[in-house]
């Protein structure tokens, strides 16, 4: 019977608490560099792996025998170490090595480290519309570092031209156009051409450092570091000759004036001035010769008449104009001074002494010419008037100095009406505000009136057949004074109707609006251009006119009974000589009496009386009713 081994934990269950945790294998890295008595010890890791070792204990460090701690010449095995005769050979050199060989180099960024070559490049540009240059040339110094590849460019600046210059183009490395590697040292050869965003730079020179390295080390030659000269940028020429000029540069024609501080404060600092004025500036002192001018200069377009004060200084015979204060009624801005302190040129340019204004040249009377300005000098103060005296001049009489202005008269006149919007709406913005409040309304008329409109019908007075039947109803309305007119639509007519006439206000020919008055029957109203005759009225528009007599006149029967009673012999030998038997009269037969009695009666007035006859509307009425009504004065009231 063959024997079990027994293991005393084999039965329990695999559960927590049955059995004792697994030791699990040991995760430490193996470690192949270590230091021992400050020096630095190098173990393959090859041979740590390959050393068999337990779960418990984890691999200690062993130090290499005598048999591997020889120099190793291979650069690719990290087996070796840096041993104590090459450190002591290479301290006795001044090499410097690192581990693990002497064939070992140092990194670029320490062997290259702050190394920069510098190149001297240009690329142009093309300069359109400009009379001084064509092509413009952008002097740049391109610099190389050496440790990573990189390139950055810098635009060398030019004083006061007008370019934005400096940093082109930031440190980083620059691809080739259509290629996936970079730019590097052999790309930089003196006259080759390097694409940078489009732009062509053109390397010209580079400085002696460069040189030196890339002679010695790359291995170019002569030809490819012989600096090229620079194309000729008039621009820049030009530029530096303005520079010298401003700058002052000795030897230079500035063709400017000094500065008087600046000769102030160069006397100050001890520079001699000359000695030429300064007797007659400790005669003189401050004293100034005052005069009131005047520029008119009303010939030219939007000119105008201008009042100045001259003040002619002894000290140097320079000349300053100012403007007179007054009141800001021109509308000007004030402005300190026309000419500042200066000698005045007689021809507008100083070329001598002799070509200047002096105080002899000052009268009453004459004209300056200043820069193109002809002023006259009208007055002079008492100071003035002395120091001539003293020199034996006489000075005219004072000129007036405000010349009399025709003022024109301006009428104001206002624009037709275009049609867009109401014609009240427009003629606010001729009022002169920039923000023209509403047309004002008559509130009390809207509230008294409010809903009140006035309905006719009327006819169009027209020469055409086709218009002699149309008829039209005509709005009124009397809160607004509006008028809206519509034609009612008739079949097989010809004609469509609708809305003939939107609501808005309308106007006689002699620009009046039309108003409630102007609504009667037998009345004509021209509205754009057509004319229309009111014929007759609603019911309800009847009875407003006949309650308002005052709006009204033509409807007011008070007046019509005072001029029919009047004339009632004349009514009554009218209807016996005209008697037929039936003793009827209707609206037309009225109308024929008042016309063979010479009264003359609108077509508003007649229907007033008729209504007042006929008030049932029957068609005929008894003139004996007429005569009636004509003698009993309660009726009318």
């Amino acid at each position: 019977m063959s024997r079990v081994d027994w293991h005393p934990h084999q039965n329990l269950p695999a559960q927590p608490g049955f059995r004792p945790n697994p030791h699990p294998s040991s995760a430490l890295k193996n470690q192949s560099l270590s230091f021992v008595n400050g020096y630095m010890m190098v173990q393959s890791p090859l041979e740590a792996q390959q050393r068999p070792h337990d779960n418990n204990n984890p691999p200690a460090f062993h130090p290499q025998t005598s048999s591997v701690q020889n120099d190793v010449r291979d650069p690719t095995d990290v087996s070796g170490r840096y041993s104590f005769a090459r450190k002591q050979s290479d301290r006795e050199k001044g090499n410097i090595a690192l581990p693990f060989c002497p064939e070992s180099k140092l990194p670029a960024f320490i062997e290259h480290d702050r190394r920069v070559l510098l190149f001297n490049a240009y690329y142009e540009e093309d300069v359109l519309q400009s009379a001084i240059e064509e092509r413009r040339i952008h002097t740049c110094e391109l610099f190389f570092y050496v440790e990573d590849g990189t390139l950055e460019i810098i635009e060398t600046k030019q004083e006061n031209s007008g370019i934005v210059q400096g940093r082109f183009l930031r440190r980083s490395r620059v691809a080739k156009p259509g290629s996936a590697s970079f730019y590097g040292i052999d790309d930089l050869k003196i006259g080759s051409q390097v694409v940078i965003y489009s732009r062509t730079f053109h390397v010209a020179s580079c400085n002696e450092s460069t040189r030196e390295y890339v002679l010695g080390q790359h291995g170019w030659s002569e030809e490819d570091v012989a600096s090229l000269p620079l194309p000729r940028d008039r621009f820049a020429e030009s530029n530096v000759e303005k520079m010298k000029r401003e700058s002052g540069v000795p030897g230079v024609d500035r063709k400017r004036k000094m500065n008087d501080l600046k000769q102030v404060m160069e006397s100050q600092l001890g520079k001699e001035s000359s000695m030429m004025d300064r007797g007659q500036f400790l005669s003189c002192g401050t004293d100034a010769l005052c005069f009131s001018v005047l520029w008119d200069d009303r010939e030219r377009l939007y000119g105008d008449i201008q009042y100045f004060r001259l003040f002619y200084f002894l000290a140097d015979d320079s000349i300053e104009i100012v403007r007179s204060h007054a009141d800001n009624s021109d509308g000007r801005d004030t402005f300190p001074k026309l000419l500042k302190r200066a000698k005045l040129p007689k021809n507008g340019r100083v070329g001598s002494e002799s070509d200047c204004y002096t105080w002899r040249d000052l009268a009453i009377g004459q004209t300056l010419d200043v820069f193109g300005r002809k002023m006259l000098i009208a007055r002079s103060d008492a100071f003035t008037r002395q120091y001539y005296a003293s020199n034996g001049i006489a000075l005219k009489e004072d000129m007036p100095l405000r010349v009399a202005e025709k003022k024109v008269e301006v009428k104001r006149v206002i624009p037709p009406y275009n049609g867009f919007g109401s014609e009240e709406d427009s003629l606010r913005s001729c009022t002169g505000s920039l923000n023209p409040p509403p047309p004002k309304k008559d509130l009390q008329k809207m509230r008294d009136k409010s809903g009140v409109i006035l309905r006719y019908n009327a006819q169009l007075v027209s020469d055409k057949a086709d218009d002699a039947d149309r008829r039209f109803v005509l709005q009124f309305y009397m809160e607004d004074d509006t008028i809206a007119i519509r034609e009612p639509p008739v079949q097989n007519s010809g004609v469509m109707g609708g809305n003939f006439l939107r609501r808005q206000t309308m106007k006689h020919e002699d620009g009046s609006y039309y108003g409630a008055k102007d609504m009667y029957a037998g009345n004509v109203v021209d509205i754009v251009g057509h004319q229309f005759l009111l014929l007759n009225a609603d019911e309800y528009t009847y009875r407003l006119m006949e309650c308002d007599d005052r709006t009204f006149p033509y409807s007011n029967f008070a007046r019509l009974h005072e001029l029919l009673a009047s004339k009632q012999s004349e009514f009554k030998a009218y209807f016996v000589s005209n008697y037929e038997g039936t003793g009827v009269l209707d609206q037309e037969g009225l109308e024929e009496c008042l016309k063979a009695l010479g009264i003359k009666l609108n077509a508003q007035e007649l229907i007033t009386v008729w209504r007042k006859l006929d008030k049932k509307g029957k068609g005929t009425v008894a003139f004996t009713k007429l005569l009636k009504l004509l003698s009993d004065a309660s009726i009318a009231l």
